[in-house]
Order: C-alpha cells, then sequence, then structure tokens
C-alpha cells in the first residue's frame, strides 16, 4: 500500500508492509525542501552540547583511524565506484522525540526504487538539525532501508526510557 498524495507532514497512518500487521508505530513525513543539502555542496554541521541520555555509558569504546590509503574517491582522483556514480543528494530530518520501534517513512522527490540509499540513526542535540547528533546512552538502531519512488522508508528502535530526538541523516546516490 503507498501513502497518500495528501499525506500531512507528522500525521501518523496504519500502513500494511507485506499483508502484515506491524508490532509498532508508523509515521509518514515529507523532506523540507529547503533543508536538503547537495552531495559535495553540503556545509558542516556545527555540534553542540549532548541532551537527554548524555551519559557515562557502561559498554567498552575503541577508537581506531582510519587507513587513507584504502578509501575509494567518489570524484577527483581515481575512477568512481560503478554502485556510487551517478547524482545525489544528502538530507538529515527531525523525526522528533521517540522511543520505541517505529517505521518512518519519509516522502522526498529524487528518490527512486533504484536508488542508493545510506542511512545514519542518532540522538540529536536541541535546536534542530543543524545543531548535530551526539552519542549519547541511549541504544539506536537501524534495521532496514527501504528506497521506493519518491521516498524512503526505515525501520528503527530507540532503547530508552523517554522519548528523546532521533535525527536522521540520508545520503542518496542516484545511478
Amino acid at each position: 500500500m503507498s501513502a497518500p498524495a495528501d499525506t500531512s507532514r507528522g500525521e501518523a497512518q496504519a500502513v500494511a508492509s507485506s499483508g502484515l500487521s506491524a508490532p509498532f508505530a508508523e509515521v509518514w513525513q515529507d523532506a523540507e525542501p529547503n533543508a536538503v543539502r547537495w552531495l559535495f555542496g553540503a556545509q558542516p554541521a556545527t555540534a553542540g552540547q549532548p541532551t537527554s541520555s548524555g551519559l557515562s555509558v557502561p559498554y567498552a569504546q575503541e577508537s581506531q583511524t582510519a587507513e587513507q590509503s584504502t578509501a575509494v574517491a567518489l570524484l577527483g582522483a581515481g575512477s568512481p565506484q560503478p554502485e556510487l556514480s551517478g547524482n545525489g543528494f544528502s538530507y538529515r530530518h527531525n523525526w522528533g522525540a521517540r522511543r520505541g520501534q517505529w517505521t518512518l517513512r519519509l516522502n522526498m522527490g529524487g528518490v527512486t526504487a533504484r536508488s542508493r540509499v545510506f542511512v545514519s540513526i542518532g540522538e540529536g542535540v536541541a535546536g534542530g538539525p543543524d545543531a548535530g547528533k551526539f552519542m549519547g546512552a541511549a541504544r539506536y538502531s537501524l534495521f532496514n532501508v527501504a528506497p521506493r519512488a519518491g521516498g524512503v522508508d526505515i525501520w528503527i528502535n530507540i532503547e530508552w526510557s523517554a522519548d528523546i530526538l532521533l535525527y536522521v541523516d540520508y545520503l542518496i546516490v542516484n545511478p
């Protein structure tokens, strides 16, 4: 079942998936056109101060340095990889305060079923998407990413005892 064309921003809708009812909530939203950042032309967001779950964490942490010699350039020196050649854009969306499991359906022009979509989720700093994201103590899990004509659907889970901000970064590459 596809979303109605007149879906309002933030309006929750029951949508069937593979003929099964989902055991979690679903939300449809439209991308904010002036917040879309075109690939390779975006300005970096300014990092902000932690909020909500910004506590010390009870698990091990490790840092490593990337091996720059093995990185594949998308533009410039060397040929782009076929899977990442084409055009595209990036976009950060504020899905608001959430917890638990959600299917989130973002309506966005420029996306097709053939689009390569890469998604990153995390806790957002108060003040809007340009304020940035941070590593807090809440667990954010991304299970599935499904591009479709006119949008991207994701299935996420936020493990925290209260609603906290969810920012989602979308990188769309159209072959």
